[in-house]
């Protein structure tokens, strides 16, 4: 049974590999992480994200397929449009964020040779401390992309045959799980090169930063129109 079952859980984890990588999803997780970047804080936003887009999976599957309930399609498509003005909310929070930082340059000498280089007065915040307190945030962003992306995840589910919920709940876990490890490997490449750049291209970071802002507002006012 579990060998007649396989290439359907396989192919679970592999659909929510690549759905992770959906460009709403990427852009969401890469402004909550521009707001403060760090490595610790953009793989633990990426996971938390993954939970909160999960859990509204498995339960609408538990849902339709246990209880014949499916999702109303007027909360599907609110869900759509929040999307959309979740992406602008967050590119402009972040552009405001980037006013209240200042942009200073500081020189260190070695011996007879002075160096200089420009970073960010973070006024003395700890981005570490701070990326647990906030994680709640990317899970409530991760439910709505879930309640957004619901309807086609779900859809796919009897077109491959499958009406036993077991089998129903075993995919969308393993599509969840995808989606989760698809997802902090961006996280993890994402905040590597931030702390990359921070530490050696500081201007580069600098620009970057506001390109994800400028990135996720333009997405977020598309996806705004396309849902309406």
């Amino acid at each position: 049974m579990l060998m007649e079952q396989l290439p359907i859980i396989l192919l679970g984890f592999t659909l929510g590999m690549m759905h992770a990588l959906d460009a709403d999803h990427v852009m969401a997780v890469s402004s909550l992480s521009n707001q403060k970047p760090s490595l610790r804080r953009t793989v633990l936003f990426s996971a938390n994200w993954a939970i909160g887009h999960g859990s509204v999976l498995v339960i609408s599957g538990l849902l339709l397929f246990g209880l014949g309930i499916a999702l109303p399609e007027a909360l599907i498509h609110v869900a759509e449009m929040s999307v959309g003005v979740l992406l602008i909310g967050l590119g402009l929070y972040s552009f405001w964020q980037f006013r209240q930082q200042k942009l200073v340059i500081t020189k260190h000498r070695h011996g007879d040779v002075e160096h200089s280089h420009w970073h960010h007065d973070e006024h003395g915040k700890d981005v570490e401390k701070t990326a647990t307190k906030d994680g709640h945030l990317p899970v409530m962003v991760g439910v709505l992309h879930g309640l957004a992306g619901s309807a086609p995840a779900l859809a796919l589910i009897p077109a491959i045959g499958q009406t036993e919920l077991s089998v129903v709940i075993g995919y969308l876990l393993m599509f969840s799980i995808g989606v989760m490890l698809s997802m902090m490997a961006f996280g993890l490449g994402l905040g590597s090169l931030q702390g990359l750049l921070k530490q050696r291209y500081d201007m580069l970071f600098y620009w970057s930063r506001r390109v994800i802002a400028l990135a996720s507002t333009l997405l977020g006012c598309f996806w705004l129109y396309q849902a309406v």
